[in-house]
Parts: structure tokens; C-alpha cells; sequence
């Protein structure tokens, strides 16, 4: 639970992060609010590569969201001097493919997707056109 707690400054800057666009104007997609509240239930249902191997696929056309950018947040999270699971130059995908069943990845990788889901509460969702 520590380290969850020290994640979560580094969930937010992730999220903050414009070249992700997680959070745009100060708000959270419902769309990405949803992928990131079940990610880590996903893992726990069907394992760490499966749930990888589902979020990996990228958005097919400009209006859907894209799940890979859950990755991409997890990956930089993982980079971060806090954390420092993943060096620089890797990828988060190929070091799960390498690297499942390794408890210490797993743990981190779930630490880090709660920290995620914790951070997202703390943003507004955009109201829908029908409220």
C-alpha cells in the first residue's frame, strides 16, 4: 500500500502528460476512465499477457479512444526514477511477453494501475451532449 501511495503523484504527471491526451481540458474520457478502472481487474481475470495483448490494440479511426495510451501511461510510469522497473529504451509489451510471469513485474504493474485508477478519481468526467 506504501508504494501505491508514492504512485500516485507519478500516476497524475502521467496523466497529465499532453503527448498521452488521457486528460484533455482538465477532464477524463469516460471511455479512458473505464479502460484504466478495469485494467487491473483484467489482469486478475486473464492474466498480465492477455489483458497486455488487449490494451496493445490502437485506435482504428480519430473518433475512438485508444486503449494502447493505458499502456503508454504504465510504461512511463514504470520508466520513472521512482519505480524504474523498465529502462529508457523499453517497451513495456515486450518485456511483459519476456517478463510474465515474474511476480515482481506483475506486482509493480498492478501498484501502478491502482495508483492510475486512484489519480483518474481526482479528475471530472465531460458531461454528456443528453444531461
Amino acid at each position: 500500500m506504501k508504494n501505491i501511495e508514492k504512485y500516485i503523484p507519478i500516476a497524475l504527471a502521467v496523466l497529465n502528460d499532453d503527448q498521452l491526451c488521457i486528460v484533455k481540458n482538465k477532464m477524463i474520457d469516460k471511455t479512458y476512465n473505464g479502460y484504466i478502472s478495469s485494467f487491473g481487474a483484467s489482469i486478475i481475470s486473464s492474466g498480465l499477457l492477455p489483458t497486455f495483448i488487449f490494451y496493445s490494440k490502437k485506435a482504428e479511426n480519430h473518433n475512438e479512444a485508444d486503449r494502447s495510451l493505458i499502456l503508454k501511461a504504465l510504461e512511463k510510469m514504470l520508466k520513472n526514477n521512482e519505480i524504474a522497473i523498465l529502462q529508457y529504451d523499453e517497451n513495456i509489451l515486450q518485456k511483459a511477453i519476456t517478463h510474465y510471469s515474474n511476480t515482481r513485474f506483475k506486482q509493480k504493474i498492478q501498484e501502478c494501475a491502482i495508483a492510475l485508477k486512484l489519480a483518474i478519481r481526482t479528475y471530472p468526467h465531460p458531461k454528456e451532449k443528453n444531461d
